[in-house]
């Protein structure tokens, strides 16, 4: 019998949306990197909006808080790919609302 886990990522890959979902895995994990990054408070204000190719597109409050997210980009990348291994997201984009 083989392991539930190796069943549906054969049916995913079978779908062809195996890449699609790797790639949500992303969005999901974006609370966890910001808290991580940035603190509960400021990472509450924010928002993972969608995954455009390799890049994690996130909502953010102000200009200031993008600007502070890109400088600590570096950071965020790793702790994205630390928590979101298989999503090929390679990097993240901050848009002030």
């Amino acid at each position: 019998m083989r392991p539930l886990a190796d069943v549906l990522r054969g049916a995913l890959e079978a779908l062809g949306i195996s890449r699609d979902v790797a790639r949500a895995g992303a969005m999901q994990a974006w609370p966890a990197v910001a808290r991580a990054c940035i603190g509960a408070e400021e990472a509450a204000r924010t928002r993972a909006v969608r995954v455009d190719g390799d890049t994690l597109v996130v909502s953010v409050p102000s200009p200031v808080l993008a600007q502070e997210l890109r400088l600590r980009s570096e950071d965020v990348r790793a702790e994205l790919a630390r928590r979101a291994p298989d999503s090929s997201v390679r990097d993240v984009r901050f848009v002030p609302r």
